[in-house]
């Protein structure tokens, strides 16, 4: 079932994200800028334990990345992340009325967002990302992600 997040799956998201930061495919989210972001955090939930995770980040009224999406390696292929995309962008929709909107993601693995609808782009078509977030981090001089782009009208 995916549904918004709530102040009581703040310690399950960092739990599941912390592999992904391990990795260094998710950058690392404390549980506080967690629970600052439940408002725009969507969890997939099975017997009660948080299996997948999404937040949005809106850059503009009509620019939204879905950023730190990460699923229990248990429960991968089962089509969790793909509901928790298209979810999102539900959200996201709600949230802000103008359009078109335009998502984005920075990801390691494209494929998995093309059959979400997204599309291969480069990430200088995200100039707000750049400036706001990418300058910072720590690897911005060695970063492999890819760009991925979705206009919903």
């Amino acid at each position: 079932m995916t549904r918004q997040a709530t102040e009581d799956d703040a310690k399950q998201i960092a739990e599941l994200l912390k592999p992904h930061v391990e990795s260094k495919v998710l950058l690392h989210r404390s549980t506080e800028e967690i629970k600052q972001n439940l408002d725009k955090t969507l969890v997939d939930v099975d017997a009660g334990r948080v299996v997948g995770t999404v937040s949005l980040v809106f850059f503009t009224p009509s620019l939204c990345e879905i950023r730190a999406l990460a699923i229990s390696p248990a429960t991968q292929g089962h089509g969790i992340g793909k509901r928790l995309v298209l979810a999102a962008e539900q959200m996201a929709l709600s949230l802000q009325t103008e359009r078109p909107m335009r998502f984005f993601a920075l990801t390691y693995t494209p494929e998995f967002f093309e059959r979400c609808g997204y599309a291969r782009t480069t990430k200088d078509m995200f100039p707000e990302k750049i400036y706001e977030v990418c300058n910072f981090c720590l690897r911005k001089d060695d970063c492999h992600e890819i760009a991925v782009q979705k206009t919903v009208r």
